[in-house]
């Protein structure tokens, strides 16, 4: 009976030599390099950008004079001694005290600092969505082909289990236990392909690609960057350059320079003028007028601006501070995952995940030999194929582990 199956299952498996790699058709093949360009390129940084010049427009408007000069002109009757109509003309300009027009600037030039921090970050996430989810999509186009050659692997030993069956050289319990196998093999290789859709779509929308393309990464997968520096010195730098601290810290400088503003705009600006009048009479009257106007700030000298900018201000503060404690956490935490991935993924014995095809048509082989029974062989071609997956688990899990550290770290993403 054993050896009848052997040569049932030996006919349906012909052919199966090669491990299979689904590529999906009209697809646009993509290396790393153009992906992370085209990252760079996405809606959200060019509006992180027209941020960027709107704020540097608004320092140089922040920069010219507030108030303009004003021309007056007038006319009307004069009436004394005789009666005439008496012309005037005046220049009137109101002038600003207390630093207001420095003050006005260095507010505009705080907010542009932070529009640079928040474009900065902007690249800094999209490089990095963009690298992990195009080494998702090289794993998981492993996981599609190993699930579709398990299917193919299963189906072939179904078929061949059923025609043992009316050849009377197995049981009918075993052929129904390999068309269970195989029925659970199709459905895994479904789920695949929708994680695979799934991750394509993501890696799309990371470089802003129209939702009509179907991208075909190219390339293999590759280890993530190994972090030289230490955990420490990781730290330092993220905490000196890393742009949620930048815009944290121009957070602030907006904060006190909206104090210096407010203040500012509490002192009273006079308005100076000189005017010309001349009445056509018989004596041909004319006066030259010098005025001055300067309001007095009793009952509203911007106390309540003042007063919020001030509590504003220790708000950034704790903030600032705040975000400096949550990087530091996020970049110790992100290197000790990071660590514990690649040690995830070295523990795993590479000639067993790497040559799962082998190793499979290997089973299959002893089983036509009479090496293993029908039980023997769906349990290691279950815990061949589980080692595989947990491997490539792994990767994904350490390509997570980097893209946090990067994201956390402030890391710059290369290839």
């Amino acid at each position: 009976m054993q050896k009848t199956t052997a040569i049932a299952v030996v006919g349906a498996l012909m052919g199966l030599t090669a491990t299979i790699h689904p590529h999906p058709a009209h697809s646009e093949p993509i290396t790393i390099e153009q992906a992370l360009a085209r990252a760079t390129q996405r809606p959200s940084i060019q509006v992180a950008s027209l941020d960027v010049d709107a704020s540097r427009a608004a320092v140089r408007g922040a920069d010219a004079p507030l108030y303009n000069p004003e021309v007056s002109a007038s006319v009307g009757p004069q009436f004394g001694a005789g009666w005439s109509i008496q012309i005037g003309v005046g220049l009137a300009l109101t002038i600003e005290r207390g630093g207001k027009r420095a003050a006005r600037t260095a507010l505009a030039e705080a907010a542009s600092r932070g529009a640079d921090a928040a474009r900065v970050r902007s690249l800094l996430v999209a490089r990095i969505e963009t690298w992990r989810a195009f080494q998702h999509a090289l794993v998981v186009r492993d996981r599609l082909a190993t699930r579709a050659e398990v299917e193919q692997l299963a189906t072939a030993l179904a078929t061949a289990m059923q025609r043992s069956v009316l050849a009377g050289g197995t049981t009918k319990l075993r052929a129904n236990l390999a068309a269970a196998d195989a029925g659970r093999a199709r459905q895994e290789r479904f789920d695949a392909e929708i994680a695979a859709a799934n991750t394509l779509a993501e890696l799309a929308a990371a470089i802003g690609a129209p939702p009509t393309a179907v991208l075909e990464p190219v390339g293999e997968v590759g280890a993530p960057a190994v972090v030289a520096a230490s955990v420490d010195d990781a730290v330092a730098r993220a905490l000196r350059g890393h742009p949620d601290v930048a815009a944290r810290a121009a957070d602030l400088a907006l904060a006190r320079a909206r104090i210096d503003d407010a203040d500012a705009r509490g002192v009273p600006d006079p308005t100076v003028g000189l005017g010309y009048a001349y009445a056509p009479d018989p004596d041909g009257a004319h006066a030259v007028v010098a005025s001055i106007a300067l309001p007095l700030a009793w009952r509203n000298a911007n106390r309540g601006e003042r007063a919020v900018a001030r509590v504003d201000a220790q708000r950034a503060e704790l903030e600032l501070a705040r975000e400096r404690v949550d990087v530091e956490r996020r970049v110790r935490l992100a290197y000790a995952n990071d660590d514990r991935a690649r040690a995830a993924v070295a523990g795993f014995d590479r000639e067993i995940t790497d040559h799962l095809h082998d190793n499979l048509v290997a089973a299959q082989e002893a089983f036509t030999r009479g090496g293993l029974d029908f039980v023997e062989l769906t349990t290691t071609q279950r815990e061949l194929v589980a080692a595989r997956i947990a491997f490539l688990d792994a990767r994904l899990a350490a390509i997570d582990a980097w893209a946090a550290l990067a994201l956390a770290a402030s890391l710059e993403v290369t290839r």
